[in-house]
């Protein structure tokens, strides 16, 4: 097992080189898919609306056809999650789909339902990210449900043993800013790699803008103990280039020169593309299930305009299409699994 994901990450990093190569030259192409196969999820979290959105979902089929056509026109990576995207019967299908493609995967889970399905997906995928709040007391109080941290832990323990590389999320409100130490602690312990996420207020509505209490001190506060935490030796996943912009908020970046819409984009459950989540609401987007997914793609408008955001994994992608050398760094690290 471990002889195939050490292949399988060399396989991964050996496509991350070609996608470079082919951002360089500037045109448009579907390298990179965040496909959220439903919203439903099995957690109520309290920073979440996700499963309000709930409706409408593609076929086992049409995600497959849709990954096929993507993967002709280019794409590299698909990451899979929801909602949590293990409700779905059908959910290892369709990744194992995108890997006999050859694309590199991931999967975003809250990590409840993964372990009875981790034999299984662990050949699938090449990074596992699994939300985590932070101690028990703060992470189960946020997800509603006891026991909900153990859970998530013994996951990340046992993909980590199969050869997957892991990775936590936090996401981040002013309530619980002072766990950030604790799950780098833990992400040191435990040996996955740890990124923190703002929250915002909708999220499909970037125009509701962050958690108020989240001003632009506190981000640069918490930039600043990240990098820090980082300097001593604890498993940041974050590149210097997302804290440098986390740091200079209220303006991350320019929504126009965003490469969401140009390299990497999201297909939602009921086949909207969408450059990224945060735009969701602000317009009619093309429908892959109804055009094709390369044509949806491609009549997909980008951002007009906007200070950026601040989405961990979309600044990453962002700064690794810039080909800014710490996201790329960070990233290939992440792909070896090596920690610190």
């Amino acid at each position: 097992m471990k002889l195939l994901a050490a292949r399988a990450k060399l396989a991964a990093a050996a496509r991350a080189g070609r996608g470079l190569v082919s951002c360089a030259s500037g045109a448009r192409r579907p390298l990179s898919v965040a496909c959220i196969l439903t919203h439903r999820c099995n957690f109520r979290c309290v920073y979440c609306d996700i499963p309000d959105h709930a409706d409408r979902e593609m076929s086992t089929r049409q995600w497959q056809q849709g990954l096929t056509e993507l993967t002709a026109a280019g794409l590299l990576r698909a990451s899979f999650s929801g909602g949590e995207a293990l409700l779905r019967p059908d959910a290892l299908e369709i990744i194992g789909h995108a890997r006999r493609l050859g694309l590199s995967t991931s999967l975003n889970s809250n990590g409840w339902l993964t372990d009875a399905q981790l034999a299984q997906l662990a050949p699938l995928i090449d990074v596992l990210m699994v939300s985590l709040d932070g101690p028990a007391e703060d992470h189960d109080k946020a997800r509603r449900k006891p026991g909900s941290q153990q859970r998530a832990l013994a996951v990340l323990d046992r993909a980590r043993q199969l050869g997957v590389t892991t990775t936590a999320i936090t996401v981040l409100t002013p309530a619980n800013l002072h766990v950030i130490e604790p799950v780098l602690e833990l992400a040191k312990r435990h040996g996955f790699w740890s990124y923190f996420q703002p929250a915002y207020q909708g999220c499909f509505d970037r125009n509701r803008g962050l958690d108020p209490g989240l001003t632009p001190q506190v981000l640069a506060d918490v930039a600043a103990r990240l990098t820090g935490q980082r300097r001593a030796g604890l498993p940041v996943g974050a590149s210097e280039g997302y804290l440098q912009r986390l740091a200079a908020a209220p303006q991350f970046g320019s929504c126009t020169n965003c490469h969401a819409g140009q390299h990497f984009f999201t297909i939602l459950p009921d086949g909207a593309c969408i450059p990224c989540h945060l735009t969701a609401e602000e317009r009619l987007w093309p429908n892959a299930a109804d055009l094709g997914f390369a044509a949806a793609f491609q009549q997909m408008a980008r951002p007009s305009d906007g200070a950026g955001c601040a989405i961990s994994p979309y600044q990453e992608q962002d700064l690794i299409f810039g080909l800014d050398r710490s996201a790329i760094a960070a990233a290939l690290r992440r792909l070896g699994g090596q920690l610190g």
